[in-house]
């Protein structure tokens, strides 16, 4: 049987991996929209971290349901500009499919 991997591992993992990906693109020679949209999904991994932190550390089922709708919507959000960066090729297609699915995944956990 698997280990389940907790939330913040997922969304620290998700945000370990858009850095290191982006960390071998050479962005100062991009354009500027597709810098700005590499700076977006970056800012957007620490932000579903953040969201994932307090996720877990809610002190109720109310504040824990309201967090885990604001993640699931930012995480949905971190889908669609992950494809956005994969059309300017800056992504290839098996890093946008295990972001894309490990983002499913920690939708799937909260």
């Amino acid at each position: 049987m698997a280990e389940e991997v907790s939330p913040f591992r997922l969304a620290k993992d998700i945000g370990a991996q858009i850095a290191q990906l982006v960390a071998n693109i050479d962005v100062d020679s991009l354009p500027r929209e597709q810098r700005e949209l590499l700076m977006l999904l970056k800012n957007q991994a620490t932000d579903v971290r953040l969201d994932i932190r307090d996720y877990g550390m809610a002190e109720t089922s109310e504040q824990q349901t309201r967090l885990a709708k604001e993640a699931a919507d930012r995480l949905k959000n971190i889908q669609v500009t992950i494809v956005k960066v994969s059309e300017y090729n800056l992504l290839g297609a098996a890093d946008t499919a295990q972001l894309s699915a490990m983002a499913e995944q920690l939708i799937a956990t909260l």
